[in-house]
């Protein structure tokens, strides 16, 4: 059993941007992006494709108004109905309302998730989508929270997975990982949902975007992929391979998109693009996860 897949994060879309706002992103370049997307997405003859969230620029962080933040949607919206494999999301903290921070007019066009939505993509395969804004004040907690809710439904998922022999991949926009610089764009309770997939075995992979960086961490037995931005430098997607024994192939692919990569390349020093990209192992790599290689080697049994 070969599975693949694509996953894209913070695509981070506004019609006529003013300016390009914090680097590395190109807001006034995102409908280059979007229009370039599904021909790209769909060449790949991927069995799924995930965004992790941050589709547009929701929140108070781009001052966007109102009518624009609702044609952000309309036309990223759009431009996904394209993508003929099937597609899923998550909510990012600028996927809510320009002026309420609700996620209402963001839920007319994708699934909010209240909290985990849980989705068999191929068998032995599960995914847990997870809006970690859920029943939260993004105003306040721009990284989210690991809420008693998600907590229990997460375990309660977990459970049904270990029964059915069924593998899942945990999707959410903030980090659940440290990193050197502290706990910028760490979920809330980050501590209390690592030991939840500590206790859970049969969660073998985390997926999250937010940050705008590459970074692959084999955490324990599990591993946790973290994804640079659409928007902006290294400007690109993360194609997935899980074989059957239980091993774990990425490859970063850029989109074609060489002027635009070169002028938000421009907008960092080489040293903060080295930290956007990652190192080549959190682009590119094969790695054995041992949760899955557990779980779908005991399935065929």
């Amino acid at each position: 059993m070969t599975i693949r897949f694509a996953f894209f994060t913070d695509t981070h879309h506004f019609p006529g941007a003013p300016h390009d706002f914090g680097a590395p992103k190109m807001l006034t370049r995102s409908k280059e992006v979007l229009d370039i997307l599904p021909s790209v997405i769909n060449a790949g003859n991927f069995d799924f494709v995930v965004h992790g969230g941050d589709v547009v620029c929701g929140g108070s962080s781009f001052n966007i108004p109102n009518e624009t933040f609702v044609r952000s949607l309309e036309e990223a919206a759009a431009t996904f109905e394209k993508i003929t494999t099937p597609f899923y999301s998550v909510p990012g903290n600028h996927d809510c309302d320009a002026d309420s921070w609700t996620y209402d007019q963001y839920s007319e066009h994708f699934s909010v998730h209240s909290p985990i939505t849980l989705v068999d993509v191929a068998p032995q395969l599960r995914l847990a989508l997870t809006n970690v804004f859920y029943e939260v004040d993004v105003k306040e907690n721009g990284s989210g929270l690991w809420t008693d809710a998600m907590d229990e439904s997460l375990r309660q998922a977990a459970a049904r997975a270990s029964q059915d022999q069924c593998a899942l991949i945990l999707i959410l926009h903030s980090w659940i990982l440290p990193s050197g610089d502290g706990n910028i764009g760490l979920i809330s309770k980050a501590k209390r949902l690592r030991q939840t997939i500590e206790d859970c075995p049969c969660i073998s992979m985390v997926f999250t975007g937010h940050r705008h960086m590459n970074r692959i961490t084999a955490h324990n037995d599990y591993l946790v992929i973290d994804t640079a931005c659409l928007i902006g430098f290294p400007l690109g997607y993360r194609e997935v391979i899980l074989s059957e024994n239980g091993s774990f192939t990425t490859h970063f692919h850029t989109l074609k998109l060489p002027k635009l990569i070169q002028d938000s390349r421009n907008r960092s020093t080489d040293t903060e693009n080295r930290i956007w990209e990652g190192k080549l192992s959190d682009r590119n790599t094969k790695i054995a996860i041992p949760r899955l290689k557990k779980i779908w080697t005991e399935s065929t049994d």
